[in-house]
């Protein structure tokens, strides 16, 4: 297990930009696994000035007490950055390549590090200043959340045990809807969109707020763990693209049931 080190930033501040990415809670096990990073929306502006050395500080919104809390919880360094063909429509096809995340030990709070940050104005607003989901700052501000921290490259037990429940209920639905559709269906396939519309309409019955856009990419990015045969089509329109487990991309139109 790697050694739990306190970060030192020594780049010095002119050499490279630094940044703040505004990521779901569901959405950091994938960030971990892929290291690839992109936007969900196809004219955004500010992740295409992102280049390679940049840094980017990772920054979550937690449930806590029934209350939306903004966290800092680790940061990455830029590897390279690419234009990726084929992507989900209305996304930006620009995707950002991390060398590896490093986790903070604990979570910090963004309203506990507001008043050592310029870019926060009205420090009782801290959130306002987030609601983007890519951020520039200051190589001082990244400095005033980073120095002195404790960092690993492990994943951390306190988030492995906050995203379980969201990512185990997701895969149980994929694998029992597939089951259940084998079984009431004539046909031998599925569209992959029809699949992913039941598993939308399931997963939000099971009391998880998850949009379609989520519930797709969620699909998306894990399909290769569930094994099953996709079938591509010559219909575009009937296409959804699906990676596999070391981030490549191919489109396909259906799922075979039997």
């Amino acid at each position: 297990m790697p050694m739990m080190t306190q970060q030192r930033v020594t780049e010095t501040e002119g050499e490279f930009a630094y940044y703040i990415h505004r990521i779901k809670e569901e959405d950091i096990g994938s960030i971990h696994k892929r290291k690839i990073l992109g936007s969900k929306s196809k004219g955004a502006r500010t992740i295409k000035q992102i280049k390679d050395g940049d840094k980017i500080l990772f920054c979550v919104s937690f449930d806590i007490k029934q209350r939306a809390t903004l966290s800092f919880v680790g940061y990455g360094t830029v590897k390279d950055v690419f234009d990726e063909e084929k992507q989900r429509s209305g996304t930006s096809p620009r995707k950002i390549r991390i060398r590896e995340v490093r986790y903070f030990k604990e979570p910090i709070l963004v309203k506990n590090v507001a008043n050592d940050l310029e870019f926060i104005k009205r420090k009782d607003k801290a959130a306002n200043y987030l609601k983007s989901i890519y951020k520039k700052i200051s190589a001082e501000d990244f400095k005033a959340v980073v120095k002195g921290r404790k960092a690993t490259s492990s994943y951390p037990d306190h988030l492995e045990k906050r995203i379980y429940t969201t990512e185990e209920v997701l895969i149980d639905s994929v694998y029992g809807l597939f089951d259940l559709l084998k079984i009431t269906m004539k046909s031998d396939m599925i569209e992959i969109k029809s699949f992913i519309k039941y598993l939308h309409k399931l997963v939000n019955a099971y009391g998880l707020s998850k949009s379609y856009e989520e519930v797709e990419k969620f699909y998306s990015e894990n399909a290769w763990r569930f094994k099953f045969e996709h079938v591509k089509s010559k219909d575009v329109d009937k296409l959804v693209t699906l990676y596999d487990n070391h981030g490549n991309s191919i489109s396909f139109a259906y799922i075979k049931l039997r």
